[in-house]
């Protein structure tokens, strides 16, 4: 899809890539905004690196030289890495921050759509593309749109499966939701200022699910944008969560939920939490799957409203060891949806 160009009038945007050790992907990324500039002309990219061990950061800003350079010093995870750059975003006056997963890239025109929608009332705080799994599946939606589903404290992916080309011409105009995916997401700068941008201290996952509810609930608007189209390259069949995204996810879904709810909807939600962690847990342990069971039972920990997140809790390190030790160069500061 292909718009017609912005003006250089409508505001300074900045592109955040946040990547560990994930080299290809990244500049696959990167590609793909620099192309967008041509669109855009008020756009900027930058690189942020959250101090991957490969060295992957360096080489990437030596190969993109025309793309400003963020070595963060640590890996913070999805959150506070990105939170990071949208600081640094803030600090230059950039009207706009677009955050996308290094796995991930736009299609010609997609950040025009984003900033029409964004521009066509100062109450839309966020925005975001029809988002595909890569090639030869571009036309299969991983995400369409979003609902936030409370008594479960998760963003559920809409229009999963779906054909793109079919969503776009049934949903020809922005439509609200309530929950855009971290995956490929466009804010306003004057949201995160009033609003606050993304809570670090959650690492990874559900990190977008709790901004969107925040903001949702101080009067931005959220916007899913069919028009825009953007890529996911991850596989279609993605399996179970790995132990690590399992700790992590149920950890952040009671900050959420602490954090926001009272009284009897903090209640409903506990019991569904607890009772379906239980019963996951019972599978777990007919099977003989000890991880799995280990990453039930660390996310079922009780979380208190004051908790500060596994971003400043030791067991973090050493997750993201025993993953690296699983699957290699895990990229642990991802949103996986």
């Amino acid at each position: 899809m292909c718009a017609e160009p912005l003006p250089d009038s409508e505001g300074r945007v900045l592109a955040v890539v946040l990547n560990w050790c994930a080299e290809d992907d990244t500049a696959r990324c990167l590609d793909s905004l620099i192309a967008e500039q041509g669109h855009v002309p008020t756009l900027d990219i930058l690189l942020a690196d959250s101090a991957s061990p490969d060295g992957s950061g360096n080489r990437l800003a030596a190969r993109y030289p025309g793309v400003a350079y963020l070595p963060i010093g640590a890996n913070l995870g999805y959150a506070g890495g990105n939170q990071r750059a949208i600081e640094w975003a803030l600090a230059r006056g950039y009207a706009f921050v677009l955050l996308i997963n290094d796995d991930a890239s736009v299609t010609p025109g997609c950040l025009v759509a984003l900033m029409h929608a964004m521009q066509s009332d100062p109450t839309v705080g966020a925005c975001a593309p029809t988002v595909t799994y890569g090639p030869p599946h571009d036309d299969r939606v991983w995400w369409g749109g979003g609902s936030f589903v409370w008594w479960k404290g998760m963003g559920v992916h809409d229009h999963v499966g779906h054909s793109a080309t079919t969503l776009r011409e049934q949903y020809p105009h922005p439509r609200a939701v309530t929950f855009l995916s971290g995956c490929v997401l466009l804010l306003r700068a004057e949201a995160i200022r009033r609003s606050g941008g993304l809570p670090a201290e959650f690492f990874a996952y559900v990190e977008d699910v709790e901004l969107c509810y925040r903001w949702e609930r101080q009067g931005w608007r959220l916007l899913w944008v069919p028009a825009a189209a953007a890529r996911h390259h991850v596989p279609v069949e993605a399996g179970e969560p790995s132990p690590f995204a399992i700790t992590l996810r149920d950890q952040n879904r009671q900050r959420l939920a602490v954090r926001h709810f009272h009284g009897l909807r903090l209640a409903i939600f506990r019991a569904v939490f607890f009772g379906s962690r239980a019963v996951l847990l019972g599978r777990a342990l007919a099977r003989g799957d000890g991880a799995r069971r280990r990453a039930l039972w660390a996310g079922m920990k009780p979380v208190g409203r004051d908790d500060g997140g596994p971003s400043v809790d030791a067991r973090v390190d050493a997750l993201v060891d025993k993953r690296r030790q699983e699957s290699g160069p895990a990229r642990v500061h991802k949103q996986r949806g």
